[in-house]
């Protein structure tokens, strides 16, 4: 069989080209669709003076139609100068015609001009194309992770309260983000410092390193879709030592995006992460939500069995995949 193939050209994304960035991504992951405003925010959020970030979009030369984009950046959470993520995404009517392996040519004379080492992307296990794409261009996985999900009216909160007595039996308690914004001037410094070294213990694909405090200001704490009344923290005495955090989706208003949940290292084992875990549900049910989205690595072993334990169900894995460029 013949495949037929389509003329391309590239140009630099253009702010008008976030509908058509929109509807192509929301497309192909309808679970995970996003608003312009959303796309916007993330974009105007990124300190580009730090970390670098390019994408661009593919057209047909006959008829002007976009489709698709390209993008690459250094992930704030593991960076480094010369490792770069890397997105692509075709328009389903067009794939099979040439565009993704176009878009990737694109992305590779970046790499090779900004001197990358590294190269990551991220593709969902039941995506066969994508994999084999991946792979045949030298990317071997590095890490899998789940999406899970769960509906907070299914879970019967009251057969875990031993957890929470296990913390509150060790002097802690529990606040939210709402409430720790009016009652102490220092949460914010105080909310970084647990996030940064929580974070260092999260499996990821490479080394993580600290985000800048301004950076995470403005990415987590000035995110329009956080949810402070649902952000759970919790304290020993005025000593922030766990949280969990958990956003909204604009497309699906109904459901929340349950980030990170951590603890530090000296308070593990005393039931704090499945205590924080239980009070974002009985937020999430006492306020109309009926769907809570998380994401975790396969090698977070605590984390998944905190999870399973609750009843989040798995979806397919995500495969971090990564080239080594040096």
């Amino acid at each position: 069989m013949t495949q037929h193939t389509v003329s391309m050209e590239f140009r630099d994304f253009d702010p008008s080209d976030y509908w058509r960035l929109a509807e192509i991504y929301d497309t192909i992951f309808p679970e995970r669709s996003r608003s312009i405003d959303e796309w916007r925010f993330y974009d105007d959020s990124l300190d580009k003076s730090k970390y670098y970030f390019k994408r661009f979009t593919c057209l047909s030369v006959a008829s002007g139609e976009v489709l698709g984009f390209g993008e690459m950046w250094n992930p704030p959470w593991m960076f480094h100068p010369n490792k770069f993520w890397l997105d692509g995404w075709v328009d389903p009517k067009h794939q099979g015609q040439g565009v993704g392996a176009a878009i990737y040519r694109t992305l590779e004379r970046e790499l090779k001009r900004h001197g990358a080492i590294v190269a990551w992307m991220g593709i969902r296990e039941d995506m066969s194309r994508p994999v084999t794409f991946a792979r045949r261009r030298g990317f071997g996985e590095k890490m899998r992770g789940w999406e899970s999900t769960i509906n907070p009216s299914h879970v019967d909160t009251t057969k875990f309260e031993t957890y929470s007595e296990k913390a509150s039996s060790a002097g802690v308690e529990f606040s939210t983000l709402e409430r720790e914004l009016r009652e102490d001037q220092e949460c914010y410094p105080k909310l970084y410092e647990l996030v940064q070294t929580a974070f260092r213990d999260v499996p990821i694909a490479d080394t993580p390193t600290d985000t800048p405090y301004e950076q995470w200001i403005t990415f987590e704490m000035k995110n329009p879709n956080l949810v402070p009344e649902g952000y759970i923290i919790a304290k020993h005495h005025d000593r922030y030592i766990g949280t969990s955090v958990v956003w909204r989706l604009k497309k699906e208003p109904r459901s929340l995006y349950q980030g990170l949940t951590g603890v530090l290292r000296e308070f593990r084992g005393k039931g704090i992460a499945m205590a924080l875990k239980l009070r974002v549900l009985d937020f999430a049910r006492t306020n109309g939500f009926d769907n809570i989205r998380t994401f975790n690595a396969s090698t977070n072993e605590g984390m998944l069995a905190i999870n399973a334990k609750l009843g989040f169900k798995r979806d397919s894995a995500w495969i971090t995949f990564e080239k080594n460029l040096a």
